[in-house]
């Protein structure tokens, strides 16, 4: 057994959060003295059980990689390297048995060893080492002496090794225990993991240092001038009382971002002696600034300063220095707004965890830039770090780069929702959390409300930490879902949350409550429009409300990436894989393929209807003009570049840029439309498209970069336009039209891999399984209802009128359409409709209507299901570059939706997972008269009812023709 934290098994008890840790500070920047960082290759060696890892493991020399040794990357998650312990997924289940604090007979103990050379110092120095992140809990060996153990998963654990380091070589042991008692308040909906997943480092500090540095960095809307409250703790590695600490004195000063002198340096003496001790404030220098003429921060305008602060002795010598950055601003919540710099905001935000999907938990400075540019490029301002405080680094490019931050404690006690929030064995977890992520976050201006964890019930240990942060911390408001879920969303939970913050409301209920004008909070949905799969449906009605009611403020659509992890195969092939693809049992499978994003970052389809939602300025049709508006807060029009189109049966006929007055932040403003230099011909159909592009170049794009766009319809087109064909009998169609009711269900559909979820979660769509009771998915479709079809042959090729009568047990179809193949060199889609993106009636806003042409679509999800659909086509056309062949369908009366793919909705819906999706020769093509939306009831509302299919009458008409 481990010496010192084996006798004491603090990992089987809930109160024992650290044994030598020290406190807390703000996010610590690099002293004059460079770290001496100890990432790199580590040797590890894994045990089954805490108590098997045996005292030679973590004393004398450390080991070679030889005997049960291996190297291990660190930052890194043994769970990715290693074969004998892998990732495990699960959602609200636990991955092993309870109740609380109950841990498995196996939990896997890994034992990092790595040498390092002691750095230099002075006398007096202390040395401090600083743990970034270990799951689930650590124990720190230093040259055979124990030196402490921590918790919190997500938080880094500093340790001072002062008397045990030593010059020359060091041998350093961390041991990491996966699973423990404070297991139960990170069960999260991510995948578990262990190991040492951020930085390690050690550093040096002088024997009277500045401890910590905290600032209050404010600005008044009503003065336009700023002010600073700056906190200096000096610490000291001897007695404080000592005589000599007389006379020392902190000096602070503010600079800009180029070091000019923006407020002027004031000195204050240190405290240092108890002659009245119940007035003593500790060791700790105040220095106050106001009516500063600054620069107010703010997503849209990051402006950083910097603070400066000297910890002098008596004789004015620099005894050791500390810098923080800090962004002016105030945040509010007053009259059901939430304010910044005085001025509401909307929050176009998505939930964000680490992941990667070769490192896990370990991600890199590029990784979370990769991720906000990404962000950025599809305008979203705003991230909550679901569901634990992210890297410090992540909070430092939000600081940088311009978001805002909903910092949430890593506190989620999923499967034992409602207990532990009431538990008094865990009240001090509960502080700690909360309180140890304020202390490290508290300088960040990207940070605007504190969250005090996820889906952990409601009870007294929220109103705890929530009491505790309130006094700590009053510049920023709360936020907590379950507070408002629980308590309701008027007046629940007002002790632990300033803003109503629900999860998967539906777009009425979020209605009503800014409708009715009750409670002074804001509505900020904490998740909405869950992206699991072919998802997303609605999220522009969701929009449309939020911006026409007051008291609505946006939301964070879950999530940002699939957390899809690399895996090779037997067969030497590679995918991601998700949950239950690693042997993990129990599992929730893919549900955590649920991301906007792919794990590797490549946008799915849905990502463009968001970043339409999302977009910074919009037009649309006001009489005879046009009405301009500006959806920032904080940013004039001039920033963006506007061009138009006009556009005649799909094809430009003109353009020109798009000149608009000045449209405050906003604000909206009527204009004509543009003059054009062309007369339209005058039976086709018209529509104008404006988009807007960045002038200048900036962190995450190159000048000329889409913003926005939108279209304005001018005039509409009923009559199609024929050309002629070869015969009806063409070879480049293989397969006649068949009616088609059924599609490869999506994930909002109802989970094929795993139907007992729907009903342990109570989530997912109700769907499929009515489909599947129906037999749709094996029945012919001409079985079930009543299908009529009329076809006609002439000189433009072969026209189809179909009638469908659909019965009232088969409300709420998938479709109602036909489906055929054509040759399978037609590699190359053009049509008139919807696009150019993958779209569904519910989920098309950001697809304008012209004319686009590509290639077919690859499955862009991990669960094979319906794809690559485009609404609304005047027509649509296969064809191959190389020998001019072609085949054209063309709506004789109402748009149709189509699609073309390799693969049937059969084979769709057989296959477990992309990897095994087999690649058909020919084409499958799908014309649709009706669609089901997509919704997103795979953990939220299902399609909205304008969206669905009703029983009654439907009709397609059709030409296939060839050439």
């Amino acid at each position: 057994m481990i010496p010192i934290i084996g006798e004491l098994r603090p990992w089987h008890d809930p109160t024992q959060l650290q044994l030598n840790r020290l406190p807390m500070r703000t996010t610590p920047e690099p002293r004059s003295r460079p770290r001496q960082s100890l990432d790199g290759t580590w040797s590890f060696a894994l045990f089954d059980h805490p108590d098997d890892v045996p005292a030679a493991a973590v004393t004398g020399p450390t080991p070679a990689p030889v005997g049960g040794w291996r190297p291990i990357a660190v930052p890194g998650n043994w769970t990715m390297q290693i074969d004998e312990d892998r990732p495990h997924y699960t959602n609200v289940q636990m991955p092993f048995p309870g109740p609380p604090p109950s841990l498995p007979a196996r939990n896997p103990t890994g034992v990092h060893r790595r040498s390092f050379s002691g750095p230099e110092r002075q006398p007096g120095d202390r040395v401090i080492l600083h743990i970034g992140g270990a799951e689930s809990v650590h124990g720190v060996y230093l040259n055979d002496r124990f030196v402490g153990f921590g918790t919190d998963s997500r938080l880094p654990s500093e340790y001072d090794v002062t008397d045990l380091v030593r010059p020359g070589p060091n041998d350093l042991a961390v041991v990491v225990i996966r699973y423990s008692a404070h297991s139960y308040v990170e069960d999260q909906d991510q995948w578990w993991m262990a190991g040492l997943h951020r930085t390690v480092f050690i550093e040096t500090r002088p024997a009277v240092a500045l401890a910590d540095v905290e600032l209050v960095a404010d600005w008044d809307p009503g003065t336009a001038r700023g002010s600073l409250h700056v906190d200096a703790t000096v610490s000291f590695a001897d007695a404080p009382l000592a005589a000599d600490r007389a006379g020392l004195r902190v000096r602070a000063w503010l600079e800009s971002g180029t070091g000019a002198i923006v407020a002027e340096p004031i000195e204050q003496p240190v405290p240092h002696q108890f002659e009245a001790p119940y007035r003593f404030v500790g060791h700790r220098v105040s220095a106050v600034w106001s009516g500063l003429e600054i620069a107010p921060w703010s997503a849209e305008s990051p402006s950083l300063y910097r603070v400066r602060v000297e910890l002098l002795d008596a004789d004015g010598r620099v005894l050791d220095t500390a810098s923080r950055r800090a962004g002016f601003r105030r945040v509010v919540v007053s009259d059901r707004q939430l304010l910044v710099n005085g001025r509401p905001i909307l929050i176009f935000g998505v939930n964000r965890h680490d992941h990667h999907p070769d490192r896990g938990k370990a991600v890199t400075a590029d990784d979370i830039r990769a991720d906000l540019i990404a962000m950025r490029s599809h305008n979203v301002n705003a991230i909550r770090t679901a569901h634990y405080p992210n890297d410090e680094t992540f909070l430092d490019l939000c600081d940088e780069l311009g978001f805002y931050v909903v910092d949430e404690a890593n506190i989620e006690c999923h499967a034992y929702n409602r207990s532990l929030c009431h538990d008094p064995t865990y009240r001090a977890a509960w502080l700690e959390r909360g309180a140890r992520m304020v202390q490290r976050d508290r300088n960040h201006p990207s940070v605007i409300l504190w969250s005090l964890g996820n889906e952990s019930g409601y009870g007294p240990n929220h109103d705890a930490l929530a009491g505790w942060i309130r006094s700590a911390d009053p510049s920023r408001p709360l936020h907590y879902e379950e507070a408002v879920a629980i308590g309701g969303w008027v007046d629940g939970g007002l002790a632990a949350t300033d803003v109503v913050c629900p999860m998967y409301p539906g777009i009425e209920a979020i209605r009503r409550y800014g409708e009715s004008g009750l409670g002074h909070r804001p509505l900020i949905m904490c998740e909405y429009s869950h992206a699991m799969g072919n998802s997303n449906g609605s999220l522009a009605d969701y929009w449309d409300v939020i911006e026409a009611t007051p008291g609505l403020q946006g939301g964070f659509l879950w999530e940002w990436k699939d957390h899809g992890l690399r895996q090779r195969l037997p067969d030497g092939t590679v995918r991601l894989a998700y949950g239950g693809q690693f042997g993990d049992t129990p599992h929730d499978c893919n549900f955590v393929a649920d991301g906007l994003m792919s794990a590797d970052l490549v946008p799915h389809p849905a990502a463009q209807e968001l970043m339409w939602v999302h977009r910074p300025v919009a037009v649309d049709a006001a009489g005879e003009g046009l009405r301009v508006t500006n959806r920032t807060s904080f940013t004039e029009l001039e920033t963006y570049a506007g061009r138009w189109q006009l556009l005649a049966d799909g094809q430009v006929i003109d353009d020109g840029p798009f000149e608009v007055p000045s449209v405050r932040p906003g604000s909206s403003a009527a204009m004509p439309l543009p003059e054009f230099s062309v007369t339209p011909p005058p039976d086709a159909e018209l529509s104008l498209i404006v988009r807007w592009y960045t002038r200048g170049d900036s962190w995450w794009s190159a000048a000329g970069r889409l913003v926005a766009w939108d279209q304005v319809t001018l005039r509409e087109r009923t009559a199609p336009v024929a050309t002629r064909a070869r015969p009806p009998a063409s070879p480049l169609v293989l397969t006649p039209p068949r009616l088609q009711l059924w599609r490869a269900a999506t994930d909002n559909d109802g989970f094929k891999l795993m139907p007992d979820l729907a009903i342990r979660l109570n989530v997912g769509g109700q769907a499929l399984r009515a489909w599947q009771d129906a037999g749709l998915d094996r029945r012919d479709p001409e079985e079930v209802v009543d299908h009529r079809v009329t076809v006609t042959d002439d000189e433009f090729g072969r026209s189809y009128h179909h009638v469908v009568e659909v019965p009232e047990p088969l409300a709420d179809l998938a479709r109602v359409g036909v489906t055929f193949t054509v040759a399978g060199h037609l590699g190359r889609m053009r049509w008139f409709g919807r696009g150019p993106h993958e779209n569904y009636p519910d989920r098309n806003r950001s697809a304008m209507a012209a004319c686009w042409e590509g290639p077919l679509d690859e499955l862009p999800y991990l669960v094979p299901q319906e794809f690559g659909l485009r609404t609304d086509c005047r027509w649509f056309e296969l064809f191959d570059p190389a020998s001019g062949d072609r085949v054209r369908i063309t709506a004789l009366g109402a748009p149709v939706h189509v699609s073309a793919t390799r693969h049937s909705a059969a084979e769709l819906f057989a296959a477990a997972h992309v990897s095994e999706l087999g690649r058909r020769d020919d084409v499958v093509v799908c014309v649709d008269a009706a669609h089901r939306g997509i919704g997103t009831a795979s953990c939220g509302p299902d399609v909205l009812a304008g969206y669905r299919l009703p029983a009654g009458r439907y009709e397609l008409a059709y030409r296939i023709s060839a050439e």
